[in-house]
């Protein structure tokens, strides 16, 4: 798991808007599977702000002040579950991903 995070982790790096879709989307799906059968509070909440967040991406027309909205939600939402996670790692992972997704938004 901490790999694919890393991945997520570069990408906020070098700039969100320069991930390609279909990557932003893969990258998504990939967090969604991480979160299926997380029973820590707020997971569901980034589930579903996840959700939300690659059906604005897949729109005709991307809305980026929506988009920028539910990447702070996200990444206050990421930040606090961050540490609720048993695996140091993962916890680090997860709240180098928080950071960087207000850094984006």
């Amino acid at each position: 798991m901490a790999a694919r995070f890393t991945k997520l982790n570069n990408a906020i790096k070098s700039g969100l808007e320069t991930l390609a879709i279909k990557a932003a989307v893969e990258q998504i799906d990939y967090w969604q599977e991480q979160l299926a059968d997380v029973e820590t509070a707020g997971a569901k909440g980034i589930h579903a702000d996840l959700a939300s967040l690659k059906t604005k991406l897949q729109a005709d027309e991307v809305d980026g002040e929506a988009v920028k909205k539910l990447l702070g939600s996200l990444a206050d939402k990421t930040e606090k579950i961050a540490g609720r996670v048993d695996d140091e790692k993962i916890s680090e992972q997860l709240a180098g991903v928080g950071e960087g997704l207000h850094q984006a938004a």
